[in-house]
């Protein structure tokens, strides 16, 4: 299935390589990271810089990463996002970031304290907000609610 397949909205694709797959949907502020292979933590670093400065250029708000195809987090990678990223993706204004795993419960149970830590680092550092979902609708879903203000 294919990530357009996803979305009942227009997404352009802003970039494309070897181990990623970027769409970007305009109307939600969203761009969606799909990764092809497992990636290393050079790949995931090199991938989310170049999403803070296309987030800060577009003024991107949400994120959702497609972890479907990883497998494997080095506690490089997992220093990285809880210490350096939590900060850059408030710095970058991203207000939403959604994380769709396959349910795996290899996956979910190593991860959890990984994702409680970020929640923390991210709500210290700003206003992102960080979730992990099982269903990449309910992903999506949860990205692209309006907020009611009333």
């Amino acid at each position: 299935m294919s990530i357009a397949d996803n979305s009942d909205t227009a997404c352009e694709e802003v970039l494309q390589n070897d181990y990623v797959s970027v769409l970007y949907d305009k109307a939600n502020t969203l761009i969606i990271i799909k990764w092809k292979r497992q990636i290393n933590f050079e790949e995931r670093k090199e991938l989310f810089m170049w999403g803070y400065q296309f987030s800060i250029d577009n003024r991107v708000k949400n994120w959702l990463i497609d972890d479907e195809e990883i497998f494997m987090f080095t506690q490089q990678e997992i220093d990285w996002v809880e210490n350096i990223w939590t900060e850059l993706s408030s710095v970058a204004g991203i207000q939403k970031l959604a994380v769709y795993t396959p349910d795996r419960f290899h996956t979910l149970s190593t991860m959890t304290n990984f994702t409680l830590q970020a929640q923390k680092n991210y709500k210290r550092h700003g206003h992102t907000e960080h979730e992990v979902f099982t269903d990449y609708q309910e992903a999506l879903d949860w990205l692209t609610r309006k907020v009611d203000h009333h």
